[in-house]
């Protein structure tokens, strides 16, 4: 089944009206946080995963209930293993294949980008599980995932041209998208 790019990134647009300011706001509290954890030579390790779920769970706060809130960003802590595990998992796993080449890496990244979505549906579920079940899901989608991905080409050229300013609203753009793709396969793969 084919998904359709237009429909999903229309409905992104839709979806983040009212909550880019917010999305930046937390954006910028988290990106200060991370930096000020690096002082720590582990932090931004321990650190991001729980924050890649806040992140996750804001963005399916916002698609699907319309409005996200500020506090939701830092939920990711409550489930603070798991988080911690799929985020160094995934980071080891992508590392790895990006050894092989590029291309591999960019396809392992491709393979384990739903695993936050996964965590922020499945609070009970563990890291490792996550990122198993972001691979067995983006079996036969990932060239859709990468093609999206390439769809936003102009936007990461305005972003690059208005030095980072365009990314305030690119990026929740963007986030929306790639959970509005994440619900499309997820019905998908359910009923396969």
């Amino acid at each position: 089944m084919s998904l359709d790019r237009k429909v999903i990134k229309l409905a992104a647009r839709q979806q983040i009206t009212g909550n880019v300011g917010l999305f930046f706001g937390l954006s910028i509290v988290i990106s200060i946080i991370l930096s000020i954890s690096c002082s720590v030579a582990v932090g931004p390790l321990v650190l991001g995963g729980p924050f890649a779920l806040g992140e996750a769970l804001f963005i399916r706060q916002v698609v699907r209930d319309g409005e996200g809130e500020f506090g939701t960003g830092f939920k990711g802590f409550n489930q603070f293993t798991s988080s911690l595990v799929a985020y160094i998992l995934k980071c080891i796993f992508i590392t790895l294949w990006s050894l092989l080449f590029i291309i591999p890496g960019v396809i392992a990244a491709i393979r384990y980008s739903m695993t936050f979505f996964i965590l922020a549906d499945n609070p009970t579920m563990d890291g490792y599980a996550a990122i198993c079940k972001s691979k067995e899901m983006m079996k036969g989608h990932k060239w859709e995932f990468f093609v999206l991905c390439l769809s936003f080409f102009w936007w990461y050229l305005l972003c690059a041209i208005t030095f980072g300013l365009a990314a305030i609203y690119v990026v929740p753009y963007m986030k929306a998208t790639f959970f509005n793709f994440y619900e499309n396969i997820k019905e998908t793969s359910a009923n396969a």
